[in-house]
């Protein structure tokens, strides 16, 4: 049933899960469905010019539904969780405004938090803690700091990716400024939550770590050593966050002759493993989410009308 035909409305979407699940074909699935619009909620899927080592959605998904959040910031652009939910939450009215369902797909974590739960509005940037911080990044490298944020504060370390040095010198910045945890503030100044409904796709391991290993074989195919190239040859500043992303990070060391196609791919695999558990011991944590298992591309197709059945058998949202 068409959301358009449904007199209570379209409902909220969320559908999260590990990189490489089948979020983006599920979403395109649901978007076919329920009339919707995709937005996108994944903090490398924004900037132009990775498209392909990102998975971004393809021109062809592009026609096949509305997407936003999609290659819409040049790659040396800093992009925050807390910019993300303000500009989501905005999208998401807009959606809902022209009769159709907001179907929110992603595998940041703390993009779909700031989204649903909202992120507190902190104390204003100090550029100089900022430029210190970064010089230290530079001097004593990424893990000294890590290791300084774990002590003033655990959870936020443990929700920081290892390799993302924006939020680790924000975590620290606010601890300079106010003597607090940045996790505390956020639980204490955040702004109303935003009710959906989440679904999770979740795949055993061991064959989520065969549909990775394919993936990076597909992006290759499509010309994901190129864009890299073309990344190289930009010159981009030291400190732009596009470069920085996983996979770029370890074609641009085989570009400059640090190590073989084959051993960058091996480790491209290997750290999106790593993260895909990490993503799901996220999620796992997160409450309200209904898991949808799957083990064959069968299911995974299924998957948009099991949660099709799922809203259609939902409580009305408020």
């Amino acid at each position: 049933m068409a959301a358009d035909k449904d007199r209570r409305g379209p409902k909220r979407i969320v559908l999260v899960g590990a990189t490489a699940s089948g979020k983006s074909l599920v979403a395109l699935g649901l978007a076919d469905l329920l009339g919707g619009e995709i937005v996108g909620a994944d903090s490398r899927q924004i900037y132009r010019g990775l498209e392909i080592g990102t998975e971004a959605p393809t021109p062809a998904d592009r026609a096949r539904a509305p997407h936003h959040f999609v290659a819409f910031l040049d790659p040396t652009e800093t992009y925050s969780a807390g910019r993300y939910g303000r500009e989501a939450r905005a999208v998401v009215a807009a959606i809902e405004a022209r009769g159709r369902a907001p179907i929110v797909a992603g595998g940041s974590g703390l993009y779909i938090r700031a989204l649903l739960q909202g992120l507190f509005v902190g104390p204003a940037r100090d550029e100089s803690i900022r430029a210190r911080l970064t010089a230290r990044i530079r001097e004593e490298g990424l893990e000294t700091l890590r290791e300084e944020l774990r002590r003033v504060d655990p959870e936020a370390h443990a929700a920081i990716l290892p390799g993302d040095p924006v939020r680790v010198i924000r975590a620290l910045e606010v601890w300079e400024l106010t003597g607090r945890p940045i996790t505390a503030l956020r639980r204490e100044l955040q702004p109303a939550p935003l009710p959906a409904l989440v679904f999770g796709l979740r795949w055993p391991r061991p064959l989520l770590a065969k549909r990775i290993a394919s993936r990076i074989g597909r992006q290759l195919a499509r010309g994901f050593l190129e864009e890299t190239r073309a990344l190289l040859a930009a010159s981009l500043p030291e400190d732009a966050p596009g470069p920085r992303t996983l996979g770029y990070r370890e074609l641009l060391a085989h570009l400059r002759g640090q190590s073989s196609l084959e051993e960058a791919c091996e480790r491209i695999a290997l750290k999106t493993r790593q993260l895909a558990k990490r993503q799901e011991t996220w999620f796992r944590l997160t409450p309200g989410v209904q898991w949808i298992e799957l083990r064959t591309e069968e299911d995974l197709a299924g998957a948009p009308r099991i949660i099709q059945d799922r809203l259609d058998h939902a409580p009305d949202r408020p």
